[in-house]
């Protein structure tokens, strides 16, 4: 476990959770996923690295965080890949995976999806292709990151965080269906790592298609924020007074009252999943707990 050093065996991954601990408007709409064969699949290719590669690897990377974030060495030693979500998880979560027509969620043709904090884009693949997008908008504050999501072609790449200008990007880049708003907008794993995330929410819920169009939100618990400043990680400057402890049950109903349900969304899905990240020559993997809820704007 990343939060609490445990050792984990790969069969405490959680994807269920006791749901008569969940407020019932949560409980109504969780649905569990499964582990899949492509969860298998990252867990083994993280636990086969060589150890001189991982030993080689941090060494590299503790030198680097002298100068930069992790995040910038992570990503330019090619480093700490993450696997949020599967193709078939992405699928289910927007209502794909029950048959061959299109969600209720995603009818229109050119389907547009924007990934915010993408890291190097590998999971970004995995939305776009398990949610059937057509066109794909990727931000990211990290430049080494940037330069891999570019590599991976995506329609549009911003280095940025300030997604009040995406608009306008993508209407520069030729696609002119950022205008009525997008289908859907990803946000895997970067609430806490962000400074101002009530008014980065409140955002996000304006470039939503008012017909359809669902955020897809996938949050730590509990919730520990800071952000990285160069090579120091401070506090952010929005608190959003969440408990750094507890249950996941606990704290996804903290998320949901005091942030969610007050930033205007309307919950649509709620499911758990374990967060994977790449390991080093201490362990195969580090695991985090991560709640993912598919919101829409609420009406009002």
């Amino acid at each position: 476990c990343a939060h609490c050093n445990a050792k984990l065996t790969p069969s405490q991954m959680d994807y269920a959770c006791a749901q008569d601990r969940l407020l019932p408007e949560l409980r109504a709409a969780f649905r569990a996923l499964t582990r899949d064969a492509a969860t298998d699949a990252f867990l083994m290719r993280a636990s086969r690295r060589p150890y001189l590669v991982n030993w080689g690897q941090a060494a590299a990377c503790t030198f680097l965080r002298k100068f930069m974030s992790l995040t910038d060495a992570n990503a330019m030693l090619g480093r700490g890949k993450m696997h949020v979500l599967s193709e078939a998880h992405v699928a289910d979560l927007l209502g794909r995976g029950s048959r061959d027509d299109e969600s209720a969620v995603l009818r229109k043709n050119k389907k547009l999806l924007l990934d915010v904090g993408a890291g190097e884009g590998e999971v970004t693949e995995k939305f776009r292709d398990g949610g059937g997008f057509d066109v794909v908008v990727a931000t990211e504050a990290s430049a080494p990151m940037v330069r891999r999501l570019r590599q991976k072609k995506f329609q549009v790449v911003l280095e940025s965080t300030d997604v009040s200008t995406v608009t306008n990007a993508c209407v520069e880049a030729g696609v002119r269906s950022a205008e009525d708003g997008f289908d859907c907008v990803a946000l895997l794993n970067v609430l806490d790592r962000c400074d101002t995330p009530f008014t980065l929410l409140g955002q996000l819920r304006k470039l939503l298609k008012d017909d359809g169009g669902v955020l897809v939100l996938a949050v730590v618990v509990p919730f520990r924020p800071f952000v990285e400043d160069g090579n120091e990680h401070r506090a952010p400057r929005e608190q959003l007074g969440l408990d750094p402890n507890g249950a996941w049950e606990a704290g996804v109903n903290a998320i949901w009252e005091k942030v969610l349900k007050p930033s205007g969304f309307k919950l649509e899905r709620l499911a758990r999943v374990p967060y994977i990240s790449e390991g080093d020559q201490k362990h195969g993997a580090y695991i985090l707990d991560d709640a993912v809820f598919v919101l829409s704007k609420a009406s009002g």
